[in-house]
């Protein structure tokens, strides 16, 4: 009677652990279904309560008392209930229900359930819960073929219709160098472009199969990397014939753990061109660095005026001012000088025209067309978009880095009246994360106003901004919708820089 009763109890507690599937998939999903991403998601006392749980497995197995077994399923369940409460994520990016999403459920229900009719079976369960979204991905051998199929088919139709391949890569400015070369080239050339940060390999490789045509004659691709042999990868993959080093930062130190590692990976773009037409951004130490190890051909660009006697092929930029809201410079090209008025804003804007412009004049694209280009670019969405209404609200919500901040707070402090700045500080910055935040606080402090916007960085932003005396007003809110309320402090004509995004993983 007693085994029946604690057989019946499991099963009705297994058959809670059936709701929070969804929750663990999202995250996975969320985390683009990579394992290592996914744990590292998870705080201390998640992984302390994993081991809490194998624990209680052989606590239950070794004595099969009925108090203990009651007393272990009690504390599980309502640890359940509150870690998962804990996991509760926003729905900015809703959970989308894939083909291979379905499959992941499908096997993740089959998992937790495994454990039915064991004595200790709830426990099991809840160990199985948290990684069967990784469990299932790895035994979900269809997907794992149907990739690879997937894969080949890209590879053949670049094989039969050999575009030339332009690989972009680097910790920012990948999409807006993108979609500026794009802008350039295509002016005369049929050009196909991916869009959006399209950079994984099912991402690529997805694109080049539904879009791939026989008269395009450039393909450019944005080459993302979270590890060391990500752009290795897709090298090999889809391969590279010129390619675009835009700067090396602090983005995704999280998963990268140095800077050092970033450069050795954003480098075997570099690598793999040998001999090919490479343009580096000389304003920056690491990509100076792989400009300077570089064998082949290559140009730099630079924001400054720059010399270098063994490649006389330097792309720079002079006289940068912000007026009016827009950005002009001079452009220095083939030793010669044209003035520039473009829309996109500040001097990392610059960087990345020159980057672009650098490349197409070598493609043999006339100077007026580059130069027509420029003038006609339009914002990247999210990516310092200026959005003029009753306030100047310049949106770099996309993403965040040191270095990007640093450049968009420069633009905010060219402008005229007062300044806000709406930010939930620098997201996946690994062991330096309270640091960057602090060093970014200190930047925000000598502006009017700053809004703190959720609770992962709010005490490294918080001591950066009072690191040094200034009149800043700190607003604090939990969500950028929460934070809206206080534009209103903003008179006409002020300016709001929304500094990026928390993503629906963060609070």
């Amino acid at each position: 009677m007693i085994n029946f009763i604690i057989y019946l109890i499991n099963s009705i507690l297994i058959f809670s652990n059936f709701f929070y599937i969804k929750r663990y998939l999202h995250i996975y999903q969320l985390k683009n279904y990579q394992n290592l991403r996914f744990f590292e998601f998870f705080s201390k006392k998640h992984k302390i309560y994993i081991i809490l749980l194998a624990f209680f497995v052989v606590l239950q197995i070794f004595f099969k008392n009925f108090y203990i077994i009651i007393g272990c399923n009690i504390f599980v369940f309502i640890s359940n209930l509150l870690l998962n409460k804990d996991l509760m994520i926003t729905k900015k990016t809703p959970l989308t229900y894939t083909s291979k999403l379905n499959r992941l459920f499908a096997i993740s229900i089959f998992l937790i359930f495994i454990p039915l009719f064991i004595y200790c079976g709830f426990t099991i369960s809840s160990i199985l819960l948290f990684i069967s979204p990784c469990l299932s991905n790895s035994i979900n051998i269809y997907d794992k073929i149907l990739n690879k199929k997937f894969i080949k088919k890209a590879q053949k139709k670049l094989q039969k219709f050999k575009p030339k391949i332009i690989a972009i890569t680097g910790s920012n400015g990948k999409t807006s160098v993108k979609n500026i070369l794009y802008k350039m080239l295509s002016s005369l050339e049929n050009v196909l472009v991916t869009p959006k940060s399209f950079n994984t390999p099912l991402g690529i490789a997805k694109f080049i199969n539904e879009n791939l045509k026989e008269d395009c004659k450039y393909l450019i691709l944005e080459y993302g990397a979270r590890r060391r042999n990500d752009i290795k990868t897709l090298c090999k993959l889809f391969g590279a014939d010129y390619g675009i080093i835009t700067l090396i930062g602090n983005q995704h130190l999280q998963t990268f753990k140095s800077r050092e590692n970033i450069y050795l990976a954003k480098s075997e773009l570099s690598k793999y061109l040998k001999e090919n037409l490479c343009v580096y951004n000389l304003d920056n130490i690491y990509a100076l660095r792989m400009y300077q190890e570089k064998c082949g051909e290559k140009i730099g660009v630079s924001c400054n005026e720059i010399k270098d006697k063994f490649n006389p092929n330097i792309v720079y930029a002079t006289n940068i001012k912000i007026v009016n809201y827009s950005t002009t410079f001079i452009l220095h090209i083939a030793n010669t000088s044209y003035s520039i008025k473009t829309k996109l804003l500040g001097e990392h804007n610059v960087l990345n025209i020159l980057l672009s412009s650098a490349l197409a004049f070598n493609l043999g694209m006339p100077i007026q067309n580059i130069i027509s280009a420029i003038n006609s670019l339009e914002f990247t969405p999210h990516r310092l978009e200026l959005i003029q209404s009753r306030i100047n609200i310049l949106d770099d919500s996309y993403n965040c880095s040191i270095d990007s901040a640093r450049a968009s707070l420069n633009v905010l402090s060219q402008l005229k009246n007062k300044k806000a700045v709406a930010t939930p500080g620098i997201i996946e910055g690994g062991n330096d994360e309270y640091k960057l935040n602090f060093q970014l606080g200190k930047m925000i402090s000598n502006f009017d106003y700053a809004i703190i916007i959720g609770e992962h960085n709010k005490i490294a932003l918080e001591n950066g901004i009072t690191n040094k005396k200034s009149n800043i007003k700190i607003y604090y809110a939990k969500t950028l919708e929460d934070a809206k309320k206080y534009f209103n402090l903003l008179h006409d004509g002020d300016n709001l820089l929304l500094l990026n995004d928390l993503p629906d993983d963060y609070k």
